[in-house]
């Protein structure tokens, strides 16, 4: 076997095996709860194309058995405990009492409820008030009166997930249209904890003996959370659940952990109290190069190139410093409110 197809195994089973000791039992749960998510409605076919907008998205071919979003009349409400989140459709320049008494019913029977307004332009606040409890989204129309398919997908899946009813990564895992959003937002969010993460531990490293194990720890939870954050992202994009199938496929496409390991390469070394500015923006852009060729992989089926890799790696590593300072400032802010109030 090739030397660097030795290495590559080896890298793989390393992850593999760090992640068993992730109990990663709880976000498949998550990922695969079902849920209602309906549409009501007196324009039947408005809301039925509503819905049809979040089964449009990346990998749509590719989504779970379960039906978790539908359209129904006004009057076509049953077992609204069985429903987490209601949509009501209504059009700005409509009578609308028949739609603000059902966001009433459901908001009492302890249904989120989303009223999605089409209308001209945005809607006035004074407009917004009679809907409450509820939260509203406009959905623009175009200069023909058309709705803009496009803008309303993004403006629905913003306003959904805002709502914070159902978990992100099962609305992206049923309805592709939240797979993008989610799947940046793990990126990001993964990124900026490790980089929070390193940051601590590297304010710690300023006393020399703490530094090797710190450094040590920092390896394994870096590892970790980008691991489990791959893992997500495959569950956001309707890949299998079963995490001893699909890591090695994950881990094989960032070039045998290339990106795994580059955060733990930067840490060791590092003499202590220095480097904290370049140690942070190693963390977060190892994490963030990793979730971008994961994310592009099981999105396009694409195998990002080791030069694509290390592009975007160097590109993270500025973004990363820039975190670094930020932390730094507030760091040191902090300290001096401290010594003043001592």
């Amino acid at each position: 076997m090739p030397g660097k197809s030795i290495v590559a195994v080896d890298a793989i089973n390393s992850i593999v095996n760090v992640l068993r000791e992730v109990d990663v039992r709880p976000v498949r749960r998550a990922a695969e709860s079902p849920f209602v998510l309906a549409f009501f409605s007196r324009d039947l076919p408005l809301a039925q194309h509503l819905v049809d907008l979040l089964y449009r998205g990346l990998r749509e071919h590719d989504i779970p058995p379960a039906q978790v979003c539908g359209a129904f009349p006004l009057g076509a409400v049953n077992q609204p405990q069985r429903m987490q989140i209601a949509v009501v459709v209504a059009r700005e320049d409509a009578g609308n009492a028949a739609e603000q008494q059902l966001a009433q019913e459901l908001e009492r029977a302890g249904v989120r409820v989303l009223v999605a307004l089409v209308a001209d332009a945005a809607m006035p606040p004074h407009l917004r008030h009679q809907w409450l409890p509820a939260s509203v989204v406009t959905l623009p129309c175009g200069a023909l009166g058309t709705l803009d398919d496009a803008l309303a997908s993004r403006s629905l899946v913003s306003s959904i997930l805002g709502l914070k009813a159902v978990n992100e990564l099962a609305l992206a895992r049923h309805l592709p249209a939240f797979r993008s959003t989610v799947s940046r937002s793990l990126i990001d969010e993964t990124a900026l904890a490790n980089a929070v993460y390193s940051f601590g531990t590297g304010i710690a490293e300023i006393y020399p003996l703490a530094d090797i194990p710190l450094n040590v720890a920092d390896m394994m939870v870096l590892t970790k959370n980008q691991a489990l954050m791959s893992y997500k992202i495959a569950l956001a994009m309707g890949l299998t659940a079963d995490f001893r199938q699909v890591m090695p496929q994950l881990a094989a496409v960032v070039g045998g952990a290339f990106l795994f390991r580059q955060a733990a390469r930067g840490l060791i070394g590092l003499v202590p109290g220095f480097g904290l500015v370049p140690k942070v923006g190693v963390a977060f852009a190892g994490t963030y190069a990793t979730g971008e060729a994961i994310h592009r992989w099981c999105a396009y089926g694409e195998r990002v190139t080791g030069r694509a890799l290390r592009e975007m790696y160097d590109s993270a590593v500025v973004r990363g410093k820039t975190v670094a300072r930020s932390l730094l400032g507030r760091y040191r802010k902090d300290r001096r409110t401290d010594i003043a109030a001592e």
